[in-house]
């Protein structure tokens, strides 16, 4: 699912196979995800073998529509629906995610270090997918860039080390002495700077559902008129390893179903959700957010 290269996009594109179901469960998602729906997680699960990660890309692809080689995504996947049943309504609804801006983020979620939790793993990953840091460092970033004072990392890095900040971070060896000289030239003290990056360690320490809704509500004050979805991978296999727990994703999806709409997570499993949460002994009247819909 992590693949990003342009070029194996664009050949999963153009030789992705639209069958008849396939084209349903596309209008389904498309006609759900473009409604008022307070409800924003989806669970979509398919046998070893059946597609569905396959699928799981396409339905990203489409939601965030990006260039690839100079060509919209979506523009590059409309010549797979010829022939499929109700393929002008399909088209329609394609369309309608022109209304949308969204940006994916994609993971496969049974290969992630998950020792912060599912809620902190989703959010490092965010990070990553805006070009920050996924760690403490990137934490410090993030708050930089929704203050509207990233510049200033930009050009401290300039004055300081006559390299851009964008190439300098990338460094594991030097990301350390680099922040700790850029707080230092805004004025923080040694003293001021530790306790600071301690803030944001403790903060990744105890990172819950609750935080990551709010640290994407101040993404969403800043990009008012973009929606932000999750697609990972390999959920129950995850959950099987222990790597997160059924109740994990029922309290993300509490927390951000209260974000009117703008944030999605769609899980890709082997196995059906009400498989999973029997394998777990939870009743599932306990889960009253995680519901097998799609």
């Amino acid at each position: 699912l992590e693949d990003q290269s342009e070029n194996e996009i664009q050949s999963e594109l153009e030789s992705y196979i639209v069958t008849d179901g396939l084209g349903e469960h596309l209008s389904s998602f498309i006609k759900q995800y473009t409604s008022n729906i307070k409800e924003t997680g989806v669970w979509l699960s398919g046998f070893y073998g059946s597609g569905k990660s396959y699928f799981g890309k396409m339905l990203g692809y489409l939601i965030a529509n990006p260039t690839i080689n100079g060509t919209p995504a979506r523009d590059r996947f409309m010549p797979r629906l010829a022939g499929v049943k109700n393929e002008s309504f399909i088209k329609n609804d394609i369309l309608k995610l022109d209304s949308i801006k969204s940006t994916v983020v994609f993971l496969d979620i049974a290969k992630q270090n998950t020792d912060n939790g599912l809620a902190f793993t989703l959010f490092s990953n965010f990070l990553k997918k805006l070009g920050l840091r996924d760690d403490v460092y990137g934490y410090m970033e993030y708050d930089y860039l929704m203050d509207g004072k990233f510049n200033l990392f930009e050009e401290k890095a300039k004055e300081i080390f006559g390299q851009d900040w964008n190439e300098l971070k990338r460094s594991n060896k030097e990301i350390a002495k680099a922040m700790r000289r850029i707080f230092k030239a805004l004025d923080y003290s040694d003293a001021e700077y530790e306790d600071t990056k301690q803030v944001y360690v403790e903060s990744i320490s105890n990172f819950d559902s609750d935080k990551f809704k709010t640290e994407l509500e101040k993404y969403i004050r800043n990009n008012t008129n973009e929606n932000i979805v999750f697609i990972f991978d390999e959920t129950s296999e995850a959950i099987s390893q222990g790597k997160f727990k059924i109740v994990d994703l029922q309290a993300l999806s509490e927390s951000l179903s209260s974000i009117s709409q703008k944030v999605w997570t769609i899980a890709i499993a082997q196995q059906q959700l009400d498989l999973v949460i029997s394998n777990t002994g939870i009743n599932k009247s306990q889960l009253t957010k995680v519901t097998d819909r799609f």
